[in-house]
């Protein structure tokens, strides 16, 4: 034993380690890889509800022309969908009648919403993964959002 009480590395000891490390490190990237995907989705997901809750509250605080409610719902929620694909995104909104038979956001023969009506918005998503193996290769994300018009 040197003075300092510490045995010598051989070689062979060297290279054991090398091996040990060649084969610990592809796994510890597939977990990395997978946690970093699944905090994409993540954010993805949260943003999805974020962008619904806006759309709604946009257009229950403006009826003032309901014509113009399914434009506001597209721009409301593509202006709060930083970071995800634009074209993956679709928005379904619906006048829900609460205080009259039925109400309507186009020009039709509908009565316009009033309110005290609702307005349901629902905002589509498809997440693509960037690592297929682990959560598939398109993830579908959805959000439905009903408030009551003011």
């Amino acid at each position: 034993m040197p003075t300092g009480g510490h045995p010598i590395n051989h070689p062979r000891e060297r290279g054991q380690s090398l091996v040990e490390f060649a084969l610990v490190i592809p796994v510890f990237m597939l977990v990395l890889a997978g946690i970093l995907d699944f905090g994409f989705m993540l954010y993805s997901r949260m943003t999805v509800i974020n962008a619904t809750r806006e759309a709604a509250r946009a257009v229950v605080t403006s009826v003032d022309n309901p014509v113009a409610i399914p434009p506001l719902v597209d721009s409301t929620v593509l202006a709060n969908a930083g970071g995800l694909v634009v074209a993956d995104v679709s928005t379904t909104t619906a006048c829900i009648a609460l205080q009259q038979a039925s109400c309507d956001f186009s020009s039709g023969g509908q009565p316009d919403p009033v309110p005290g009506d609702a307005v349901r918005v629902t905002v589509h998503y498809t997440y693509h993964s960037f690592f297929t193996q682990f959560f598939g290769a398109t993830i579908p994300m959805s959000s439905t959002v009903q408030m009551v018009i003011e």
